[in-house]
């Protein structure tokens, strides 16, 4: 298990925020709600195996909410005989390359539009901001495009009218790659761009020697999961995180009607 003080979520909603991932036990469990306490935090995230039900239950018993539960998919690289080309003749002609400096400014507006509306399980909680909750996965974003290099891969799709889609990959040390976080522009949805950017990630990991590929999607995201299981991605496990408030004080945000799931 791993538990820490995320900066970055108090510093997008105002609150003290404990996170921690791959809780096994009440006895992790326990641990991060003493951890909380010491600390002093108003909000537990906590993510843990769907198949850990007694933990599920505790968190419940203690008020926590569900607020997601991800799919986790991997493709095995020795499994794809071939590698997948990267140049297509659509109708529209997309150009794929890795991300530049001077794209930051344009990747970060197609992540904001992205994920307006988006529904991930910071958006599934009513305690916070929506509008905050959108900033997240765009400062993610941001983030991601500046430690880009050997470590973090970034991908862009572009086309005529410049940048309108992106893919961020993380290498990890066991020779796996993680397909992180994406998104397009919805002047291209429907066109194939998202596809071809997983079609470029396959292509990129066989040819480095990469052993498997893995990503994770919300359960209700199935548009992307078509696209996955079509590359012979198959699913490998499921998580739930929940949400743990401390403060009876704070209060709901008003949820608008409108709800986008990617």
């Amino acid at each position: 298990m791993n538990r820490y003080l995320s900066e970055l979520d108090q510093h997008r909603f105002g609150v003290i925020t404990v996170k921690a991932e791959g809780l096994e036990s009440i006895e992790d469990l326990e641990e991060c709600i003493s951890f909380s306490n010491n600390n002093k935090a108003d909000l537990l995230i906590a993510r843990l195996d769907a198949s850990k039900i007694n933990v599920v239950h505790q968190l419940e018993t203690l008020g926590s909410i569900l607020c997601d539960t991800l799919i986790y998919y991997e493709l095995r690289c020795l499994r794809v005989k071939n590698s997948i080309p990267t140049a297509y003749t659509d109708e529209e002609p997309f150009r794929l390359r890795e991300v530049m400096a001077r794209d930051q400014v344009a990747v970060t507006d197609v992540a904001r539009e992205a994920f307006s509306e988006y529904v991930g399980h910071y958006h599934s909680d009513p305690m916070l901001n929506r509008h905050d909750c959108d900033e997240a996965y765009v400062s993610w974003c941001e983030k991601t495009i500046k430690n880009a290099g050997e470590s973090n891969k970034v991908i862009v799709a572009e086309d005529g009218n410049g940048i309108c889609g992106f893919l961020t990959m993380k290498i990890h040390n066991d020779k796996r790659l993680e397909l992180v976080l994406s998104g397009v522009v919805k002047r291209v949805e429907g066109r194939g761009v998202y596809r071809r950017m997983i079609q470029y990630a396959v292509e990129y990991a066989i040819r480095t020697g990469f052993k498997r590929i893995f990503t994770s999607t919300q359960i209700i995201n199935l548009a992307v999961q078509r696209v996955w299981t079509a590359q012979g991605f198959l699913p490998q496990k499921f998580e739930y995180t929940f949400h743990k408030w401390f403060k009876a004080n704070i209060k709901p945000v008003p949820i608008a009607n409108k709800l986008h799931f990617g």
